[in-house]
């Protein structure tokens, strides 16, 4: 049983050294990679050492007789003469060309499991080879590591550009194929840079460092660097330069190197080679010498000379007059007559340090139709801050309209610029704007201008199919289909209404057909309705969409009374579902209103109950935009004049009875008619329309009534006798005047002015207009 034992045990240990002596195909996902340690700037036609290449490669992706070979660039040779090759080609001073450190970050490394030999395949060419494994646990169970060195390769001349070293492997290799950088070369060049880039208004002080790509890349000349600023400003001042690595003796003697300025130029004066490559800094001061040539912005150095240099232009510093820019960091899309709609944020910037100024304010300003909702939140750079202590967090409205905002410089700005960022801010919008939302800045900081924060968009956009004719006095005519689309989805809320309204003498003749037609919004089918006496359509809203829906309202028909104007008939959008911007339950939970807790009652405020509480504006039962209720507005038929065997109209009135008959249908007014001076006076409002007047075209002004019907344009004044028809004068036998507090007109001149045919009876003492 023991001998059983031991054989199998020998049997399975053989099997192991089977394995391991042939050679096996790395897993595809295995692979290595190549990183140069450093990418030094290089001269041509010289030898030089190239940057130090890290091999990794994954844990037990190498196996014997893997390999990858590394190639230089056409014309590039290795140090052949330090590599030692023997006659097959093996080289024998392996340490030079490439080193495997037992251990990596702390962790075995996995190559060191393995022998590695190196061949010579050209004098621009290598190749590793993976000859044995000393530790298959140490292999498989690591990352490898390898060190390539490039030492003492040559360089050909008229070589530029990045020196890129190409790695190649089969594809059965653990080690992979690809490229990476392992110098530049630059030529005798000399490159320029700045520490740092100040903004200044008057002088300032920039540090500029000067290193050479090679030793001796400063060509020997009055003028080896000629570095010369723009018209309006001089090198003031010339400060020692500090070694960073190189020659102290040549930096410090002036009988080898000196800096010369000379008004707008400065140069650098060399005047014999250092012992070693230099690299240096060297403060040098800047001041505007003439205002009106100097232009604000960036201060760019050009660079010239005997020498080459990278770059041969620099920006060096900013120059700005004292002053402040403000902008918008983004300008979303928000939506009119909803709350929580958050704007861009604002970014004002000083052009110079110190330019906004401690105690003074910035205002920003709402157009009329819109109102602050949220305070913003502030982000500030380089010292400059607003001033917490004053307002709430900062912050105080200006009136009670709630549309500006004032905030008040804290801490200034002292070596750059300052910076205020005022972000997340809310706004409402009344329901009827579209467009580009701009912002006034103004204030005692002496910021002004004026920023889009944002791009309005309606909730919905309202459409009709058509717009055929109606005619005044007629009944059931056919308007065109409307169609709502909301702009973005959810844009209609839910467990409200849809409301569309008709103006003054229209009414739907019966209840039209309402269904939704695209996305998945719920309406209430079942409890779409008529109020107003038919001139309102109500949509209730079930839930809101999650893909903007279009609703299709069909089957509408019109019965138009005789007071409508000739023109469009405007049908009017509106309701919560789309603009709760006008619902005061909506507000009141959006403002968090609490007249328990807040200093101010009826108004929302900023800060409820806290002693910096700020006014917004007044709550009121109508909403934030009391009268704009519409979101939008749609032509969906047109009224036109009947032919003249159409223009039927019978109205009577009776002297002292306030009830009058419009084609024998019996009417109220709320004043009987009376005789006067041998003349009929019927109140305004009545005696218009009579005529055919719409009730928006019954204006009152400073004692003057005006009626308005097609080309007429007729005007009484209260207590004269002179009528005014398109302007010109005809003269009553009676004056217009009050009554009981309502205006009274002779009803024979308003209908005889306007094309109507007065009748009268003295026995019934009725008045018959015919129209």
């Amino acid at each position: 049983m023991r001998k059983s034992r031991k054989l199998i045990a020998i049997l399975a240990t053989l099997a192991l050294l089977a394995t391991l002596l042939v050679p096996m195909v790395g897993p595809a996902a295995a692979a290595s990679t190549y990183e140069a340690l450093t990418v030094p700037s290089l001269t041509d036609d010289t030898r030089d050492t190239l940057g130090t290449v890290l091999v990794k490669t994954t844990a037990g992706s190498v196996y014997q007789g893997h390999m990858v070979t590394f190639r230089l660039p056409s014309d590039y040779e290795f140090d052949w003469a330090n590599l030692d090759v023997d006659a097959n080609g093996k080289i024998q001073n392996e340490a030079y060309l490439f080193s495997v450190p037992p251990t990596y970050s702390g962790d075995d490394n996995g190559l060191a499991g393995v022998d590695i030999d190196a061949y010579k395949l050209a004098d621009n060419e290598v190749k590793l080879v993976v000859a044995s494994i000393s530790d298959v646990n140490k292999l498989m169970g690591n990352d490898g590591y390898l060190y390539l060195y490039l030492k003492n390769v040559k360089i050909p001349a008229g070589e530029s550009g990045d020196v890129v070293l190409v790695a190649t492997a089969p594809s059965t290799s653990g080690f992979s194929s690809g490229e990476v950088v392992v110098g530049k070369i630059r030529g005798d060049v000399v490159l320029v840079s700045v520490d740092e880039v100040k903004t200044f208004t008057d002088d300032t002080t920039v540090v500029l460092r000067f290193k050479e790509s090679v030793k001796n890349a400063f060509e020997i000349d009055s003028e080896s660097i000629k570095l010369r600023l723009p018209d309006g400003f001089e090198w003031s001042s010339v400060g020692t330069p500090t070694l960073i690595w190189g020659d102290s003796n040549w930096l410090n003697d002036k009988n080898s190197f000196e800096i010369v300025r000379d008004g707008r130029d400065l140069y650098l004066d060399v005047k014999k080679d250092a012992e070693k490559g230099m690299y240096f800094s060297v403060p040098l001061g800047i001041t505007v010498e003439d205002e009106t040539k100097a232009k604000t912005g960036d201060v760019t150095v050009t660079i010239s000379g005997a020498t080459d240099t990278d770059p041969t232009s620099l920006v060096v510093a900013r120059y700005g007059e004292m002053g402040a820019n403000v902008s918008a960091a983004e300008t979303p899309e928000i939506i009119a007559g909803k709350t929580e709609q958050e704007i861009g944020d604002i970014v004002i910037e000083e052009t110079a340090p110190g330019s906004l100024i401690k105690g003074r304010t910035i205002t920003l300003t709402l157009p009329a139709n819109a109102k602050w909702g949220k305070l913003p939140s502030v982000d500030t750079e380089n010292d400059i801050d607003i001033d917490n202590s004053k307002g709430y967090n900062g912050f105080a409205t200006v009136g009670k309209d709630g549309r500006t905002l004032k905030f008040w410089i804290g801490d200034e700005s002292s070596d750059d610029p300052g910076k205020i960022t005022l972000e997340d801010a809310e706004v409402i919008l009344s329901g009827d704007v579209t467009g580009d939302l701009n912002i006034e800045v103004g204030g005692t900081a002496g910021v002004k201008g004026s920023v889009t924060v944002a791009k309005v968009v309606p909730p919905v956009v309202v459409k009709a199919a058509a717009t055929p004719d109606v005619k005044i006095g007629l009944n059931d005519q056919a308007a065109g289909d409307i169609e709502i689309v909301e702009s973005i989805a959810g844009a209609i809320a839910d467990d409200e209404n849809i409301e569309l309204w008709l103006p003054s003498g229209v009414t739907f003749s019966a209840e039209p057909t309402v269904e939704v037609t695209a996305g998945d919004l719920d309406i209430d089918e079942d409890n779409i309705s008529l109020t107003d006496g038919d001139s309102r359509l109500i949509i209730p809203v079930d839930a809101e969409s999650t893909t903007a829906s279009t609703i299709k309202i069909s089957g509408i028909e019109y019965d138009v009374d005789r007071t409508v104007p000739v023109g469009s008939i405007k049908v009017k959008v509106g309701g919560l579902a789309v603009n709760e911007v006008n619902d005061i339950d909506t507000l009141d939970d959006y403002y968090a209103y609490d007249d328990t807790k807040q200093n101010e009652d009826n108004y929302y405020v900023f800060g409820a109950g806290d002693t910096d509480e700020q006014i917004i504006f007044k709550r009121d039962e109508d909403g934030a935009f009391p009268g704009d209720d519409e979101v939008a507005t749609v032509v969906n038929a047109n009224v036109v004049t009947p032919a003249p065997g159409e223009q039927k109209a019978t109205v009577v009135f009776k002297v002292g009875d306030t009830k009058f008959t419009l084609n024998g249908v019996e009417q109220t007014m709320d004043v009987a008619p009376y005789i006067k001076n041998g003349r009929t006076y019927i109140p305004v409002r009545y005696s218009a329309q009579a005529v055919g007047v719409a009730a928006e075209n019954i204006l009152y002004n400073g004692g003057k009534v005006t009626l308005i019907k097609g080309d007429k344009v007729v005007q009484f004044t209260i207590g004269s006798n002179v009528m005014l028809i398109n302007g010109v004068a005809v003269t009553m036998d009676v004056k217009a005047e009050v009554t009981s507090g309502r205006t009274m007109l002779p009803f024979r001149y308003v209908a005889q002015a306007l094309g109507a045919q007065v009748n009268w009876d003295p026995t019934t003492q009725t008045v018959t207009m015919n129209l």
